[in-house]
């Protein structure tokens, strides 16, 4: 009987440890997603550095649930008690005052409540892993060792993105980690005319934090990456270290570059942006010359009803009515957006549906006139490539003007839209879904009124046409993320359930660096250590005294132009800029 209770109580007390285990498992899951709302959708407002005229930080939980000067003040957060705490009444309740603001992106009821829940249950945030610091040595030798198991004549096309300063930051958790090597593999293969998608491989075996990719399986040459590296602006050497300086030097001749290795958080959030987006992927000056390219004749397949097309009366990207056309290419689909700067006149689409204008069309009359337009293309592996034009089909290089599109979720640091990063973001999922709202309601007649319907599908038609082109993305994105973001909780979710990485990513590398960022960046363990480093007269002149009050630098300022910030802080802990020429 004792051996029998005692085997009972054992039993117990596992099946104890088990519930507490999860419980908290649950718990940090919560505490997760809680952050992560916070981050969203108050962060840009409310980030310590950012002045809105509160003393607000919801990335410090202390400022969160401190008591307010002023007795008439609620706290933000009041642990256990969501009715009671200023944030919850602002984004839950919704007073007066609804936050995040009605131009912002909003949170769905099912994120809100997750926001209850976590205040219900204390508020905690998640609890950080200790992970080991990796030094620069470290990852320059793990580069090394990989190009010296490659052939000589392999060696000058492999090329590196590094995470070794995302690591060494203990407010970048893995969660993040893996998000920023999804962005990395998703952008390069949007990058690509090559057939199949190629996924950056991890040459340190511990940590993943050095990822190799081939020029040659992207179809990019060694002066493409030249182009990258010219803008890069954390390259450093380091002159007064001989062991360090012999490494460097091996590992240049081996590549054929001084900058082999570019940081993933700035790779994503620049090379997704013109000039470099618009150089690696190819786009011709105008989009006559891309639909040549990719088998396109707009005008015999608008003859020949080839294309198919719908119009949109209201559109939550453009301010005015909205054209959108698909055409067949030899990868998948063309689809080409006309954009207009007034919804009267040609801008009309109701009245004016069968253009655009051109020489021999039998439908001038009723033919429209755009202000601009986005195309959206299928690349040879699956993946969208897109392009900007003006009203003259010419590539438009500089951001399209809000008057006539914007960007919502402001991934490219403002609402315009610009070409790259803001259509990576916002088509997560490939096409977008829509509703025609013309062939319903024609405003022309006789001839005219046959061809808008030969041109305007039933929208089942045009269901289905979405349908294939989504599934044809969303297959070929899944390669490109899923090894890395399906783990965990997520390992189970589909491609289109996954967080979209690269505008997740750039939003994170524009904002403003934290005292635990620039540390890491350093190479040093927190930002006591760079103000032992350089001397506290040199850090205070360096206008870094505020980190110490828990203050943020403005990226802008720390990568600067010229002589940044960032390399005059390097300079004075010994180490030399360093620059592809």
């Amino acid at each position: 009987m004792m051996r029998r209770r005692l085997s009972l109580a054992v039993l117990t007390a596992l099946a104890a440890v088990a519930c507490s285990s999860l419980a908290r498992a649950a718990d940090e899951r919560l505490a997760g997603e809680a952050r992560a709302y916070l981050t969203k959708y108050c962060y840009d407002c409310h980030g310590g550095a950012h002045d809105v005229g509160e003393d607000l930080n919801v990335a410090d939980r202390e400022t969160l649930i401190k008591k307010p000067d002023s007795p008439d003040k609620k706290p933000y957060i009041v642990p256990g008690k969501p009715a009671e705490s200023l944030i919850w009444e602002y984004a839950g309740i919704g007073p007066k005052y609804r936050m995040p603001l009605a131009r912002a992106p909003q949170p769905s009821p099912e994120e809100r409540q997750v926001l209850e829940r976590w205040i219900n249950d204390g508020a905690e945030f998640p609890r950080t892993v200790a992970r080991k610091p990796v030094e620069a040595r470290a990852t320059l030798t793990a580069i090394r060792d990989h190009l010296n198991r490659l052939a000589p004549a392999d060696q000058r096309f492999q090329r590196y993105i590094t995470l070794d300063h995302l690591h060494n930051n203990p407010t970048v958790s893995d969660d993040a980690l893996r998000v920023h090597r999804a962005a990395v593999s998703k952008l390069i293969n949007s990058l690509s005319w090559q057939p199949e998608i190629v996924l950056p491989r991890a040459i340190d075996d511990d940590n993943a934090l050095v990822l190799a990719i081939d020029l040659r399986k992207l179809g990019w040459e060694p002066e493409d990456w030249k182009a990258i590296a010219r803008l890069y602006p954390y390259g450093v050497t380091h002159p007064d270290d001989a062991t360090f300086r012999e490494l460097e030097r091996d590992v240049t001749r081996r590549s054929g570059t001084r900058l082999p290795a570019l940081r993933a958080d700035w790779f994503v959030a620049t090379v997704s942006r013109p000039p470099l987006y618009d150089q690696l992927l190819q786009l011709p000056a105008s989009l006559r010359e891309l639909e040549a390219k990719l088998n396109v004749n707009l005008e015999r397949h608008f003859a020949r009803d080839v294309l198919r097309r719908a119009g949109l009366v209201t559109s939550g990207v453009s301010r005015h009515n909205r054209l959108v056309e698909r055409h067949p290419t030899p990868f998948g689909a063309y689809w080409r957006s006309y954009d207009f700067a007034s919804s009267s006149g040609r801008g009309n689409l109701l009245l004016f549906p069968l253009g655009p204008r051109f020489h021999g069309n039998p439908f001038d009359d009723q033919a429209f006139e755009q202000a601009g337009g986005e195309v959206i293309f299928h690349l040879p592996n699956g993946l969208q490539g897109y392009m900007l034009a003006d009203a003259r089909d010419r590539r438009l290089d500089a951001p399209a003007p809000v008057a006539i599109v914007r960007d919502l979720d402001e991934t490219g640091g403002t609402p315009e839209v610009i070409n790259g990063i803001s259509c990576l973001s916002c088509h997560k999922n490939g096409m977008k879904p829509f509703t025609d709202e013309i062939r319903n309601h024609p405003a022309v007649f006789g001839d005219a009124k046959d061809k808008l319907e030969r041109l305007y599908p039933p929208s089942n038609e045009m269901d289905a046409l979405l349908a294939r082109d989504e599934k044809r993305f969303l297959d070929a994105l899944d390669q490109a993320i899923g090894p890395f973001l399906r783990v965990g909780d997520d390992a189970k979710k589909g491609p289109r359930d996954l967080i979209e990485p690269i505008g997740e990513v750039a939003r994170l590398y524009n904002k403003d660096l934290s005292a635990e960022a620039i540390a890491a960046e350093l190479e040093l363990p927190n930002i006591e250590a760079v103000r032992a480093a350089i001397g506290a007269d040199k850090f205070r002149e360096l206008g870094l005294g505020p980190l110490l009050d828990a203050k943020a630098v403005k990226r802008e300022l720390w990568e600067g132009k010229g002589l940044s910030l960032f390399h005059r802080v390097s300079n004075e802990l010994g180490q030399a800029r360093s620059q592809e020429l």
